[in-house]
């Protein structure tokens, strides 16, 4: 499975329960139409901090054929005058059910550095798979069929489940289970609820925020078993603040810069 720039923010916001069972999304959802997250990169080398590259992320209400869906779209990019370094341009984007936020489409696109992934997901509802076609600088093009049970969400679609789970009744220590649909296979994405902590932004202000650590597989630029922590904000949003991890060169934080539109 390859980690993408933009995917960190993706993997941080998630969780895995001690037991077998996967949750699935329920109403009322966190995130609302028209929401739009912007995030700014800095990445550490010694006692440097550079910025790097920034991610966004837009929600909204649209129709996809005859259907009634929400639209993810997210980017991810590195600044130009560090493209010579590690060059990254992903996107992501889904059109999901408003009902039970499955996911109809799915693509991903993927730049960083020599490494390319192109992916197209067409969900087929009458026999729960996905027909997928995958594209890949190491394995070319290929095509398949991806079978699903239960809850299982795309990375993009997920970041918004997760952000709409009840934690009121969870504790330290406890964990959460997504089932994740990335790069042709189905997994269980780990993630440890660790408590909660008040927490000044990069820009100054103060946020009560649920702090998670998760754990990397392995990925191009993020070092596999490294934990991952994200700071979401404790109120009906759940908006990731900050989220900090190791990459193979130093480490990278995830700054909040702006969010509109989710009052």
């Amino acid at each position: 499975m390859k980690l993408s720039f933009l995917w960190v923010l993706l993997l941080l916001s998630l969780a895995q329960t001690v037991s077998s069972q996967t949750i699935c999304v329920e109403k009322p959802y966190s995130f609302s139409s028209g929401e739009k997250l912007h995030y700014e990169i800095s990445y550490n080398w010694g006692f440097i901090w550079i910025n790097a590259g920034e991610v966004h992320f837009e929600a909204s209400e649209v129709q996809f054929g005859k259907e009634d869906v929400f639209h993810f779209f997210s980017t991810g990019q590195s600044y130009s005058r560090w493209d010579w370094l590690f060059k990254v341009r992903d996107t992501f984007e889904v059109y999901s059910r408003r009902t039970d936020l499955q996911a109809i489409f799915y693509r991903r696109h993927t730049l960083e550095g020599g490494f390319r992934i192109h992916n197209n997901y067409y969900f087929d509802s009458q026999r729960q798979l996905y027909l997928a076609e995958m594209d890949e600088t190491k394995k070319g093009f290929r095509t398949d069929t991806i079978a699903i049970s239960g809850c299982t969400y795309d990375v993009l679609t997920a970041t918004y489940v997760a952000r709409s789970i009840d934690f009121k009744n969870h504790a330290a220590g406890d964990t959460i289970d997504l089932q994740l649909l990335l790069d042709g296979r189905t997994f269980i994405l780990p993630v440890v609820f660790k408590g909660r902590e008040r927490i000044k932004n990069r820009n100054g202000a103060w946020w009560d925020c649920i702090l998670f650590a998760a754990m990397l597989d392995r990925g191009t630029m993020f070092k596999p078993g490294e934990a991952l922590l994200i700071w979401v904000s404790d109120d009906t949003h759940k908006i990731p603040i900050m989220m900090e991890a190791k990459i193979a060169v130093g480490s990278i934080k995830i700054y909040l810069k702006s969010a509109t539109a989710y009052n």
